[in-house]
């Protein structure tokens, strides 16, 4: 919810404030036109065009980043799911007794990951970011340090089984692509660059309204058209940068974790039941 206000008034703030730019720098073109006349602005468009260019160059590298970002994290979703699956399965070459204990453990672990990003969470003004519910956060650690334990007190140094070697790295592995979705959700441009977007933006609306100033009527229809343009663009920008909060969101990727967890069975479920369960449609 704070997000959503946030970013409506900053939106709302924008848009208002380059309707406001263009009128005044209409007024400002009218009033240079009566002193200099039409000859005055002879070299005044060659600005202006430098100006739209940078702002569309601008616009153009944050929403590439945005949408590279934006799938980067819908990737690491998948990733995570093939990265618990896999070791789900390299935990069912251990023996009967630890097997059972430590697929339970993993199973715990990738509910309480599933549950971190399914329970609700918001914005932090101050942290500028995604204010992830504490008490889920240390759930998941703890899970993953009781699953961690467990399989290190399976593999001692003394008698270390062959299956070791396949378990404890693929379990590295999952706990490795949940840091790097950590990481990726903090993943932003710098806030210069949104202030950057914001400034030329307005200025953009000021000569905009400037060179309207040659016309001679004043076109509502051009002005709301251009400060709306510019206002959804950032909007979707902002947007794409926090798709668990905003509109354009990431939820649809979560179940592959789903049904990485529901696939989780125990070794031999699928023969038991004649090939009908999960493990054995996992290959389809």
């Amino acid at each position: 919810m704070i997000f959503a206000l946030f970013a409506l008034a900053i939106t709302a703030a924008f848009f208002v404030g380059s309707l406001i730019l263009l009128n005044y720098g209409r007024r400002l073109g009218l009033m240079y036109l009566g002193r200099e006349g039409a000859g005055g602005m002879a070299g005044l468009p060659t600005i202006e065009g430098a100006v739209f260019a940078l702002i569309g160059l601008l616009v153009a590298f944050t929403v590439s980043g945005a949408l590279q970002r934006f799938d980067e994290r819908r990737q690491l979703v998948v990733q995570e799911a093939n990265a618990v699956s896999t070791a789900y399965d390299r935990l069912a070459l251990f023996d009967d007794e630890p097997r059972r204990e430590l697929q339970t453990k993993l199973k715990d672990y990738l509910q309480a990951r599933i549950n971190i990003y399914r329970l609700p969470h918001d914005f932090s003004l101050w942290q500028a970011g995604e204010d992830w519910s504490r008490e889920n956060e240390e759930r998941v650690l703890e899970r993953k340090n009781e699953l961690w334990n467990a399989a290190v007190a399976a593999c001692p140094q003394t008698k270390f089984p062959p299956s070791c070697a396949s378990a404890l790295p693929a379990l590295a592995s999952a706990f490795e692509v949940a840091r790097l979705r950590l990481a990726a959700a903090e993943k932003h441009p710098p806030q210069v660059i949104y202030m950057m977007l914001f400034g030329l933006g307005l200025g953009g609306s000021l000569l905009a309204g400037f060179g309207m100033a040659a016309a001679s009527a004043r076109s509502w229809v051009h002005m709301i058209i251009f400060a709306a343009s510019l206002t959804v663009t950032l909007y979707v920008i902002t947007d794409m940068e926090y798709p668990r909060l905003g509109l354009i969101r990431i939820d649809s990727f979560d179940h592959f974790l789903a049904d990485a967890h529901a696939q989780m069975r125990p070794s031999g479920w699928d023969t038991a039941h004649g090939g009908r369960g999960p493990a054995g449609a996992s290959g389809l």
